[in-house]
């Protein structure tokens, strides 16, 4: 694979998230890229394919024995889709070699381990390995097929499909069945490369580590990344570009042979990360439908016995809020209308100060419970890097703490019902 072997290049951001609260050190490389109905399917395939082997090391059993003389680390690849953004991560986890007698150069090994599976994988002249993307392939095949009998994740898609048409949010996450069948070794080589050579590329590394030192051995050792370019993306791209009003409401229904209706109902909230009122709409999502004291679950579950499940759903890398449930074809109008009521409570303020407070603490309880472990702390750094905003979650955490009543009503005003989508059965047409 002809990837360019020079220096580290400025187009690598390197984060450091110093912490002497663990023994183990977690380093994650992410390859973010726009997300595109092309490429979606292949970059699908890749997590797969690279794990199956590199040039050093082509088989399972020979990664295996050098993950086991690295101390037993571990070594994970995956792809996923946050906003606009399609991301490729590779995510290691090893032991801190200060705490290892006789071993300077654990830290060293780890970054050339990475270095090998990322810019030399398993290939062969006609691309990648044959017999691994057909393997792969048909696992997503499977997968696909499996995913179109889960209805409640089948709605969620067709509700994405109608309310976000025309962005790339309605991308399908997982890829498409019909484009498998096209995909070949060198085409997904191809697909690989570009997204090297396009790639936003972040790399965190968090534990009980020396910053400066850290920065060297990365330059050192990661010689495989690529040259800079200026198609490369600037913090922020992960948010959209503007917020979308709603000019007519559609309500899409489909008929299928099922027992349990799926309403999905999508709302643009004309409100996006870094807008002032982003808290509070995260507080007032939560207080709708985010825990068992919540407006839905009491109404819609619990009071009038209509839902099999329900909740709501605050996008933090959109302008969309989703409430979805699981009701009974016949109900489908009063589900509604009841559904139709809480907002109006949350945009009234006409909910109890009690909820409000139980609700502000489960967010400051969640928020603080994710700082404490290493994997939440690369999280809400990336968040920074995903939204342009340096906004910490501490400072979210304070803002959380401080939201009112009044702050709840300015918010959730915003709220306009986009679109409504109803999997439901011949009786409840």
């Amino acid at each position: 694979m002809s990837i360019p072997k020079d220096a580290i290049k400025s187009n690598l951001h390197v984060h450091v998230l110093e912490s002497k609260n663990f023994k183990t050190i977690t380093v994650e490389l992410k390859f973010q890229t726009l997300l595109d109905r092309a490429t979606i399917t292949e970059r699908t395939l890749l997590p797969g394919v690279l794990r199956a082997g590199s040039k050093l090391y082509p088989t399972a059993g020979a990664m295996q024995n050098e993950l086991d003389d690295l101390y037993g680390a571990s070594f994970q690849l995956y792809q996923s889709v946050t906003g606009n953004s399609h991301i490729l991560t590779v995510q290691m986890e090893f032991a801190n070699e200060r705490f290892i007698d006789n071993e300077n150069n654990l830290a060293e090994n780890v970054f050339r381990f990475i270095n090998e599976f990322l810019f030399n994988p398993k290939t062969s002249q006609s691309g990648f390995d044959k017999t691994t993307v057909g393997q792969e392939k048909e696992k997503l095949r499977k997968n696909l097929e499996a995913s179109k009998d889960d209805k409640t994740s089948y709605a969620d898609e067709r509700l994405m499909d109608e309310m976000a048409l025309g962005e790339r949010y309605a991308v399908h996450p997982n890829g498409y069945l019909e484009d498998i069948d096209a995909i070949t070794e060198q085409r997904l080589l191809s697909s690989y490369k570009a997204l090297l050579e396009t790639a936003r590329i972040d790399v965190f590394v968090a534990g009980d580590v020396k910053p400066e030192r850290t920065k060297e051995l990365i330059e050192k050792v990661l010689t495989g990344v690529p040259s800079g370019s200026d198609l490369r993306l600037e913090e922020g791209a992960a948010l959209p570009k503007e917020v979308k009003s709603v000019e007519s409401s559609k309500i899409i229904r489909e008929i299928d042979d099922i027992q349990q209706a799926k309403l999905h109902i999508g709302y643009r909230t004309q409100t996006i990360f870094t807008d002032d009122d982003f808290e509070a709409l995260m507080v007032g999502s939560m207080l709708l439908g985010g825990h068992a004291g919540s407006l839905l679950f009491t109404t819609v579950r619990e009071q009038h016995s209509l839902a099999y499940y329900v909740g709501a759903d605050l996008d933090l890398f959109s302008d969309k809020l989703i409430i979805f449930c699981g009701i009974a074809p016949k109900d489908y109008e009063k589900t509604v209308e009841i559904i139709d009521e809480q907002i109006k409570i949350l945009q009234t303020g006409t909910f109890s100060q009690d909820v409000l407070e139980d609700t502000k603490a489960m967010m400051v309880g969640s928020y603080q419970q994710a700082l404490d472990g290493i994997g939440g702390m690369i999280t809400t750094e990336y968040q920074k890097v995903l939204t342009g905003t340096q906004k910490t979650p501490q400072e979210m955490i304070e803002k959380f703490k401080s939201i009112t009543r009044e702050d709840i009503i300015r918010a959730t005003s915003k709220l306009e019902r986009d679109t409504t989508f109803i999997l439901t059965s011949e009786e409840g047409q």
